[in-house]
């Protein structure tokens, strides 16, 4: 097995530890968190599960909420074309939930999570990540555009009805 020693001799850089959304295109979407009787619930739209690295700054959480809104998942109001307009032209809602679990890697057949920031460091950038969508993604017509999200480590269900399905997997460290 090769250490991280071993890659850099033989010129191979590890794995960026960057901020990651798996954005999953919906009909619909909730989360119940653990300990509590409401559903925080979405209609058509994004649920995006959103995992903080240990490297991630203010522009991991620019890049990954432009890229979240901006992104074109839907055809254009005639039908026409597809991949035409995104959740922000479409004033769709958007669901996000932490999960530490995107930074995952496997040692053998255990996860090991050394690469997502810890709880402490990751807490307040996800709370500013989710602060950034709500002051810059703000809906203009009433009842549309709803921003709801989990609790940060806390156990949740979540529900997500797939519409597609669509399903796109951004990386801070990896800009395009």
């Amino acid at each position: 097995m090769l250490g991280s020693g071993d890659t850099a001799r033989r010129g191979v850089t590890p794995r960026s530890r960057s901020m990651r959304a798996v954005v999953q295109r919906v009909a619909r979407g909730g989360v119940t968190v653990d300990g509590e009787d409401a559903a925080r619930t979405i209609g058509r739209g994004l649920v995006v599960l959103v995992g903080i690295g240990v490297d991630d700054d203010d522009g991991d959480v620019e890049y990954i909420a432009r890229k979240v809104y901006n992104t074109k998942l839907w055809p254009s109001a005639d039908g026409a074309k597809q991949w035409a307009r995104s959740a922000k032209e479409c004033e769709y809602d958007v669901l996000f939930i932490s999960q530490f679990t995107l930074h995952a890697e496997l040692k053998g057949n255990k996860p090991s999570y050394h690469r997502a920031a810890s709880p402490t460091t990751a807490e307040p950038l996800y709370d500013k990540f989710i602060e950034h969508v709500r002051s810059n993604y703000v809906s203009a017509g009433e009842g549309k555009g709803k921003i709801e999200c989990g609790k940060f480590g806390a156990m949740m269900d979540v529900d997500i009805h797939n519409d597609g399905p669509v399903t796109l997997i951004l990386d801070s460290k990896n800009k395009t």
